[in-house]
């Protein structure tokens, strides 16, 4: 199984999808392929339990329980924005194992992490060493998945995709600068 360390997510206007530019241990480099399909599938699954983990924490952590609104969502989205800081792109040469997510599977390690295994045709990926060589792991805390989330978004938009499913307090903190690749 490939553990990415460090990725870089930007649309590709000639293949209408978004890559995702993944660094793994020494140095290398793989290249994932994600559709819009999957990733509307995935990105409302992930808003989901973000939205959901913020009501739990308004419900547990407060004496007058209230529902989490789109006002505490902007604000953990903007805080989280304002973390992210720039790094310098993953580049994939053109060498690079390359291929088209097909599945997504999350969960949530112990340690409270969420856990993002993208995978590819389970065939192809028998015939190039096993089941998980076909698999390519991305763990992420909290204010980093808000980050990639952001992230993809902007490059959402960049593509002119339908945003029907984007809640409005992703909108109301997107920086004018999100728009090229982030890391």
């Amino acid at each position: 199984m490939i553990h990415l360390q460090r990725i870089t997510t930007e649309y590709v206007d000639t293949e209408d999808r978004i890559r995702l530019s993944g660094e793994v241990e020494g140095n290398v480099s793989i290249v994932l392929w994600l559709t819009q399909r999957l990733l509307a599938q995935l990105i409302t699954h992930l808003l989901d339990l973000i939205e959901k983990q913020s009501l739990d924490v308004a419900t547990t952590d407060s004496a007058n329980p209230a529902p989490a609104s789109s006002l505490m969502q902007g604000f953990a989205q903007q805080a989280a924005q304002a973390e992210l800081a720039p790094e310098v792109p993953v580049q994939a040469p053109n060498s690079a194992q390359s291929w088209l997510v097909l599945e997504v599977d999350f969960s949530l390690s112990p340690e409270g992490a969420m856990v993002l295994v993208f995978k590819r045709d389970a065939g192809t990926a028998a015939q190039q060493g096993g089941e998980d060589a076909g698999k390519a792991t991305l763990t992420v805390e909290a204010k980093q998945l808000r980050q990639w989330l952001g992230i993809v978004h902007a490059q959402w938009q960049q593509a002119g995709w339908p945003l029907t499913f984007w809640p409005t307090w992703m909108d109301e903190q997107m920086p004018s600068d999100t728009a090229s690749p982030m890391h």
